[in-house]
């Protein structure tokens, strides 16, 4: 006989709503975690909004532009980078949020959270050597994998919180039907 332990009476029906408020605020979450720490990062280096004035010359106007001169602390790059950012984040936590409802239910998507982790960090390191802020030497590694980190513990701790029967769902992730 199998028993599905994860989806007991317990769990509710999750509206789409629901997915998207909470993908909504994840990514906003997400997304100010890493703006904060960039601004502390900035700020201890003595030239605060420095990261995203150095992003959005990047997306604005190429990694050649940006390498070609200064970085100079302009609204317009630093207003592009940030909508792009918190619209990146946005639909981060969009998934997120699906991803948490789902592994309610099923406990084996934490495995695909996991891998899903790995690919970003993955992507925003390899993201951030095409554009060529790395190669310029203005925009570390570390300080990029220390903001994803941050932020999808941020985002990870909120849809803990939001989804409780995760952990239900954890508590009988290795248990096996008997006869």
């Amino acid at each position: 006989m199998t028993v599905d332990h994860a989806s007991g009476a317990g769990l509710q029906r999750v509206s789409a709503g629901d997915i998207a408020l909470d993908g909504l605020f994840a990514g906003m979450i997400g997304a100010l975690t890493v703006a904060v720490w960039f601004l502390i990062l900035d700020i201890a280096a003595g030239r605060p909004l420095y990261t995203p004035a150095l992003l959005g010359q990047v997306l604005l106007h190429g990694g050649g532009a940006a390498a070609a001169q200064p970085v100079t602390i302009a609204p317009i790059e630093i207003a592009a980078y940030t909508a792009f950012h918190f619209v990146a984040f946005v639909g981060v936590g969009l998934v997120l949020s699906y991803l948490a409802t789902l592994f309610e239910r099923f406990p084996m998507v934490g495995f695909v959270l996991l891998v899903l982790f790995a690919c970003l960090q993955v992507g925003f390191i390899a993201l951030d050597t095409v554009l060529g802020a790395e190669l310029m030497g203005k925009l570390h590694n570390w300080t990029v994998v220390v903001a994803n980190v941050l932020a999808a513990a941020t985002m990870g701790f909120y849809l803990w919180k939001r989804h409780p029967g995760i952990k239900r769902s954890l508590d009988h992730v290795w248990d096996r039907d008997r006869d």
